[in-house]
Formats: C-alpha cells, structure tokens, sequence
C-alpha cells in the first residue's frame, strides 16, 4: 500500500507539473491527479498511524517500559538519511536552475505549478533540517513529513505518560504532547491529518477482536472530520471531506482484513514498499528541473510536455530506486547512532 501510494503521488505531480498548465484548471486530468494524490496522502497517514503504534508497543514489550532514547533513534534513523539526500537534490535542482537562467530562476515562474519560482532561505533550510517546516515551495510533499513528525513526537509524549520509567519522564511527556497542541496547527489542515493518523493507529490496537470498540472510534473521527472546516484551496467542499472520510474508511477497513496481505503479490510490487519514502521525499525537485528544462526548451509542444514527464518521472523513480537501498536501512543507522552514543570521547580517554 505505501509503495503503490508513493508511486500515485510521482504521477499525480507529473501530470501537475506537465500536463495541467496545457489543458487548464478543472480539467479531468487535473481532477483524476488531485483526488488520487489526495487519497494517497491518506494511505500515508493511515499506515504512519499504524505502525508508529506498532513500533510503540515492541518498544514497550522489548524494554519492559517506554524507552524514549530508543524510539527517538528509530525514529531519526528512519527520517533522516532520504531527508538529506532529498535537500541534496533540492541544492542541486535550484543551483542549476539559477546558474543557466532556466524557467524558475529570479522569481520567473516555473510554468503554473510555482507561479514565484524555485527559491528557499537559509531559515527554511535549518527548520527544514530540524524537521519543523520549510523548503515546500521546492519539495511540496514535505508538508506532510512535517506534519507527521509532530504527531511522532506527540505519541511518544503520550507513550511517556502511560509507560514512563519515573514522574520526570510523564512530566516531559505531557511537555511534548502540549507542544504538538500547540505547534501543530500552523501546518495546514493538522487536525484533519491528526484524526485520520489515530484513525490508522486505532487499526493497530487489537481492533479486530472488539469490533464495537473500532466502530464507535470510527464513528467519531468521522464526525471530527465533517464538522472541521473545510478550506476550498485543499478539498474544494464538504461533500470532498466526506468522500475522503469514506476512502478512509475502506482503506481502515483494508487493514483490519488480515488475509488481505497473505496475497501472493508479485515480488516487484512487494519491493515498492522498499523505496517508497525516498521516491516520497526526494520526487519533486527532479520533476521540476525537468519542468524547467522543458519550458526553456518547447514551452508549448503538447509532445515536448509528455515527453518531459515520462522522462522526469523515471528519473525520479530510478532515483528513488538505486538511492532507497543505502537509504532506508533503518536498522544499521540505528545501531551507528548507538554505537556513537556508547563511544568514549577521545578527550576522556
């Protein structure tokens, strides 16, 4: 599911970028590309909810008690490396762009998907790195990331309260859940992604055997997310919050079903899974060098257009691919973050 949702946000930003500026605003591929891009984002809130609880309660079972040290290394140790990598290719995409003039450079517009070019401060850059905002006029998926961070930190906070080892640890729990209330909603929609996020951890938490339970819990995310306000630049309407309310539905439902991932699935698309939040993370500024190649060069061929995308969108992908192996090994990132805080400083020795 993440790796198939990964890879409908790749296209759904391939037809943004190439396609949209040629045949206008409400157009039936702008409408195809935006509701199924929207429908991916809340897979990825769906599975994040999941397994971040998932990962909760093995910490839990493995230590006796919430280790927050060992959840905050998982946590960097997951982020981190396809987070970089992705600033590297954001430094790169812009660099170039500015130094040969192309389309997006000096405030010009980089056709109709950054109406104000491709730019960044050095403040961005450091929020960016400190996983808080920024960088999205340049790597628009990372609002999401963000967003996910702080409901990351939020449930640890409340892991701290329910399981910490001392009355200091729940104090610094509740430190970090009243920070998320308050930092959260400058991120647009929070709320909206938060209840869809607790929706996927709720499917988690022995949801199967308490059937009554996960109705009523369901029943009432449901109801927060119909009476939020719903702004018209992201879902248009509140018949689009139900229809998203319902996608969630059946894909809350799709996890619950267990014999659903006993499906003997090929192996190439078991493995998209494997790349998936480098292809996430680092998909947008090769799309739009390729964006910007393509208006320097053909800003109205129709041909030129396609071509661009195919060849943007499988860059990307290779990208994501090749890049995804070293990347997304969690585990031995995890061990060298411990194997760095167990070393004697030189000094001391």
């Amino acid at each position: 599911m993440r790796g198939v949702a990964a890879i409908v946000v790749l296209v759904a930003h391939s037809a943004q970028c190439f396609v949209w500026r040629l045949y206008g605003a409400g157009s039936y591929w702008e409408m195809a590309s935006g509701w199924s891009a929207r429908f991916a984002v809340l897979a990825f809130f769906l599975l994040s909810g999941r397994l971040i609880t998932a990962s909760i309660a093995a910490n839990i079972k493995r230590n006796g008690r919430f280790e927050p040290i060992d959840y905050l290394f998982s946590r960097v140790a997951r982020l981190y490396p396809p987070l970089i990598f992705a600033v590297v290719l954001i430094l790169a995409t812009v660099a170039i762009v500015q130094a040969f003039g192309l389309p997006g450079s000096n405030g010009t517009p980089l056709g109709t998907v950054r109406a104000s070019g491709l730019s960044f401060s050095g403040t961005e850059l450091a929020k960016c790195l400190l996983l808080y905002d920024g960088m999205t006029v340049v790597d628009g998926p990372l609002w999401t990331l963000y967003i996910e961070v702080k409901l990351y930190v939020a449930a640890g906070g409340i892991a701290l309260l329910a399981f910490g080892r001392s009355p200091v640890s729940r104090l610094i729990g509740a430190a970090l859940v009243l920070a998320v209330i308050w930092t959260g909603p400058i991120h647009h929609r929070f709320w909206f992604f938060a209840t869809i996020w607790c929706l996927g951890a709720l499917t988690n938490i022995q949801a199967t055997t308490r059937p009554a339970i996960f109705a009523a819990a369901w029943a009432a995310a449901a109801l927060a997310c119909s009476i939020t306000s719903v702004p018209i630049d992201y879902i248009d309407s509140r018949s689009g919050t139900a229809l998203q309310v319902i996608g969630c539905a059946l894909l809350a439902y799709a996890l619950l079903v267990r014999n659903w991932a006993e499906v003997d699935y090929p192996a190439w698309l078991a493995r998209t899974g494997d790349f998936s939040y480098t292809l996430y993370v680092s998909h947008f500024p090769v799309l739009a060098l390729g964006l910007s190649l393509s208006l320097a060069v053909a800003p109205t061929s129709v041909t030129a257009a396609a071509v661009a995308a195919l060849l943007s969108a499988s860059a990307a992908l290779l990208i994501a691919i090749v890049a995804a192996r070293p990347l997304e090994n969690t585990a031995a990132y995890k061990r060298a973050l411990k194997r760095c805080l167990a070393a004697e400083p030189s000094w001391a020795a």
